[in-house]
C-alpha cells in the first residue's frame, strides 16, 4: 500500500505512510511550514481518533467505503455501518465539513444532508 500511494502522489508532494499512533504525534507538532496536509485514512473510525487525538481539521471526505455486512448504501457507492455514521455525525457536531464524493470531478454530497433525513 505504501508503494501505491507514493506511486500515485503528483510529482513533488511528500508523502508518507505511518502508523495511527505516529501520526497523532507527527500532525500534532507544530509546524510552521505546514501549509497545507492531506491526510488518507482508511476508516470514520480512525479520522474520528485523529481528531479526539488532538488533530483538528475543518474538512473531510468520505469516499472509498463499499459494502461489507453491517453497512448500508448512503451515496452511491459509499456505505456505512451505523457505527461509522455515529462517528461522522459526532464529528459534523464539531464543525467539520463532511463530503461524500466517490469520483473526483463528480457532484459530492453533503454529510449534513443525510441527518436530515
Amino acid at each position: 500500500m505504501r508503494d501505491v500511494l507514493t506511486l500515485a502522489a503528483p510529482p513533488g508532494l511528500i508523502v508518507d505512510v505511518t502508523s495511527l499512533e505516529q501520526a497523532l504525534g507527527e500532525l500534532r507538532a507544530p509546524r510552521p511550514d505546514r501549509a497545507t496536509t492531506m491526510v488518507l485514512v482508511k476508516s470514520p473510525h480512525v479520522a474520528h481518533r485523529l481528531w479526539t487525538g488532538g488533530v483538528t481539521y475543518s474538512k473531510l471526505n468520505v469516499g472509498g467505503l463499499g459494502m461489507a455486512p453491517g453497512r448500508r448504501t448512503v451515496f452511491k457507492n459509499i456505505a456505512l455501518s451505523d457505527e461509522e455514521f455515529a462517528l461522522l455525525r459526532d464529528l459534523h457536531a464539531r464543525g467539520v465539513q463532511i463530503t461524500l464524493l466517490t469520483v473526483p470531478g463528480e457532484k459530492a454530497k453533503d454529510f449534513a444532508d443525510l441527518l436530515e433525513r
